[in-house]
């Protein structure tokens, strides 16, 4: 991970987990430009190499170190790595996570006897919530434990979702959202103190590289999400682009802490009337057709 560009306005360290790819690779790619030295870490050597060189093509340099955020040992040993040959650490964005959207029962109605009810898997559940809210747990905490150690101030941000409040077939996912955000907010209190920040940025549906994937794998899929589009403010998604200056933001702004940044162009609505033309139950069935393509991996 050595830089021979240290000392000449590199600012520090920056972790950007799950940042091998999607809106992981965005953020270390902006952090970098800004003057970080930025590590991603993530599970897969094959798809770290590969986000390093397509950084590196374009004038970027990203320091790579395979680890799993779930697993208490690997977190560990990533931090010992980053002590060892990096910058002190100045920033760390907690961003690794996966997400299958299942419903807590799932209705199939049959014509010749009862509905069939499938609930929802407890070992997706617990997939989910461990990604998402237990690794921002066990990175957030080395992240404290490396700055405090150091005595420097750093910021802490934590990715979270507009809809951490609810949304429908989320249920793992908004439960661990919502936890990344009680977790921000707690931190934020606890290490405020000794200069450490902790923020979250809580996107929405972003313009990225897995919407692009499912829209145009499903042309349904695609009319849909074009529907939704009529109901944000800005008409409009959010890029990785922004959700990256975001956490750029949060992570330089010496008075935001113990708070959530929304960017999603103004939001949803809580609910979303069904496009002209199409009754209340085509919408559901619309929605829950999208449902299994939902599923994502930046861990």
């Amino acid at each position: 991970m050595s830089d021979s560009s240290l000392g000449k306005g590199v600012r520090g360290t920056a972790l950007v987990t799950g940042g091998s790819r999607g809106l992981g690779a965005a953020i270390a790619r902006h952090l970098a430009g800004v003057g970080w030295h930025t590590v991603i870490c993530g599970r897969d050597p094959e798809s770290l190499d590969a986000a390093v060189k397509a950084a590196a093509d374009d004038g970027l340099a990203l320091h790579a170190v395979q680890a799993d955020v779930t697993d208490e040992r690997s977190v560990a040993a990533l931090f010992e790595r980053l002590a060892e040959d990096a910058p002190p650490l100045g920033l760390c964005v907690n961003n690794a996570g996966n997400n299958f959207s299942r419903r807590l029962v799932s209705v199939k109605e049959r014509p010749d006897g009862p509905p069939l009810l499938t609930p929802h898997p407890l070992e997706d559940f617990e997939r989910v919530v461990t990604s998402l809210l237990t690794g921002t747990f066990l990175v957030g905490r080395h992240a404290a434990q490396a700055m405090l150690a150091a005595g420097t101030p750093g910021a802490i941000v934590n990715i979270s979702s507009t809809v951490r409040h609810g949304a429908y077939g989320q249920s793992a996912y908004c439960a661990a959202k919502s936890g990344v955000e009680a977790l921000t907010r707690t931190w934020a209190v606890e290490l405020g103190e000794y200069g450490i920040r902790v923020s979250a940025v809580a996107p929405g549906v972003i313009d990225g590289e897995a919407l692009r994937r499912r829209s145009a794998a499903s042309e349904r899929h695609a009319a849909y999400m074009a529907d939704l589009q009529r109901h944000v403010p800005l008409r409009r998604w959010c890029d990785e682009r922004d959700v990256a200056e975001a956490v750029a933001f949060a992570a330089d702004n010496p008075s935001v802490t113990g708070t959530v940044l929304e960017v999603d162009g103004g939001g949803l609505p809580a609910r979303v009337p069904p496009p002209a033309g199409r009754t209340t139950g085509a919408s559901r069935k619309a929605a829950r057709a999208d449902l299994p393509e939902k599923a994502e991996n930046t861990a």
